[in-house]
């Protein structure tokens, strides 16, 4: 079967490799994941490994990591990220407090080299991330796997069950599955995970959250009377939608202004030109925003990684995309705890047990249709005590689900001291 997977992967790896230099995404890390110039900064240190793919995983792991070092201070730790985004806000955020580099292509030869020359004493693996060859290399040299924050999506699960003998395989090496809730535990369970090294720690982004904005309304060109909807990590298509409802909400909230936060903030262009078609301006954040104030006929676009979670706590209501024309949708706790009215779509498969931990109190606010986000937009601008009624009640359902990190950062202690 690992026959079949290396054979697999290499022949992807070939035949995309083209890809990404045609069409502009080729860059320098791409080289480090083939093991080329690879060079590590941990010295004669002992290195914790910690993996994130990209940005929601390595905002996943920042205080994760904060606390470890806290913890085990004589431990170096190197954070390994797949995604050039991921990468620049890793490196952003632990400016001078771990090593960021780019995570191994799973070849066995590649892994061989990293592990070489990382000597980690532990690898701790965000949200699921299963890799065989690293696995099984790690699995030899006695090194143990933690998989923190696990969750196990409706598709992630239906792919796993078509390579169940390798996920099975695979599962054995892993010392520890720490899963976010009883659904996530009971999939990889099924998949092959030994019932007994599984827990139920809960969900590390409750905890990952900030109190305050370090960004204030008049940086953005607002005022302190202007109505702010913020929509975030919209996906393909949101976007046309998101100022359609701007549009037929503006001259009955002419104090109303947008603020579109693309997933993939390589799109600003592409939205920037929707808006002209539409009729409308736009202007950038952060780069073009202290040109003074917004007016109604202006889209806020952001543009750079790093910034949503500051921009969700100006906001009177927010929309979080991926979960109306994407699938799975994107993380709704961060505008949450600021106790703003969240709004998403129906498909939010990838955040089932975030979403079910807010619908009952009414916290989120799920539409199926265009013209219902904006009856539902409308209903909220409209109702102020509504809109804190709905914060309050969100705040309290975060408070009743925090303190997953202390319990996996205990779990991490037990191993190191094993």
């Amino acid at each position: 079967m690992f026959i079949i997977y290396n054979i697999l992967f290499l022949i992807f790896a070939v035949v995309y490799s083209p890809y990404l230099v045609l069409n502009g995404k080729w860059h320098a890390g791409l080289w480090t994941r083939f093991g080329s110039g690879l060079v590590s900064d941990s010295g004669n240190k002992r290195t914790i490994w910690v993996h994130a793919v990209s940005v929601g995983e390595v905002l996943v792991v920042l205080n994760l990591i904060k606390m470890i070092q806290d913890k085990f201070s004589e431990y170096a730790i190197v954070l390994s990220t797949v995604t050039p985004t991921g990468h620049a806000l890793a490196c952003e955020r632990l400016r001078g407090r771990c090593e960021v580099i780019y995570a191994p292509l799973d070849f066995s030869w590649v892994v061989r080299k990293y592990v070489n020359m990382l000597n980690p004493i532990l690898y701790i693996s965000a949200e699921t991330e299963i890799w065989p060859n690293l696995f099984t290399c790690l699995q030899k040299r006695n090194i143990p796997i933690i998989e923190v924050n696990g969750r196990i999506s409706d598709r992630a699960f239906a792919g796993y069950q078509k390579a169940s003998f390798l996920a099975r395989r695979v599962l054995r090496d892993v010392r520890l599955l720490c899963m976010q809730s009883q659904e996530d535990a009971r999939r990889i369970i099924q998949l092959g995970a030994d019932a007994k090294k599984v827990r139920v720690v809960g969900n590390l982004k409750f905890d990952n959250l900030v109190k305050e904005s370090a960004i204030r309304r008049d940086a953005l060109g607002f005022s302190g009377e202007d109505r702010v909807f913020i929509a975030g990590s919209t996906y393909p298509g949101e976007e046309e939608i998101m100022i359609e409802s701007y549009r037929n909400l503006k001259a009955e909230f002419p104090r109303l202004r947008l603020v579109i936060a693309p997933r993939r903030v390589e799109r600003a262009d592409e939205i920037a030109r929707l808006c002209e078609r539409k009729g409308l301006t736009s202007r950038r954040f952060p780069d073009n925003s202290r040109r003074g104030m917004v007016d109604a006929r202006q889209v806020l676009i952001v543009d750079q990684i790093g910034y949503l979670r500051d921009l969700y706590a100006l906001a009177d209501v927010v929309f979080v995309g991926k979960s109306l024309r994407g699938r799975g949708g994107q993380n709704m706790i961060e505008p949450l705890a600021f106790g703003k009215p969240t709004l998403v779509g129906p498909h939010t498969e990838n955040f089932r047990d975030v979403f079910r931990v807010f619908i009952p109190s009414g916290a989120v606010i799920e539409v199926q249709t265009p013209q219902e986000l904006v009856r539902q937009l409308r209903d909220l601008l409209n109702d102020p005590r509504r809109c804190a009624k709905i914060g309050q009640a969100a705040q309290i359902e975060i408070a009743k689900h925090q303190g997953a990190t202390e319990t996996t950062v205990k779990a991490i202690e037990e191993i190191l001291g094993s």
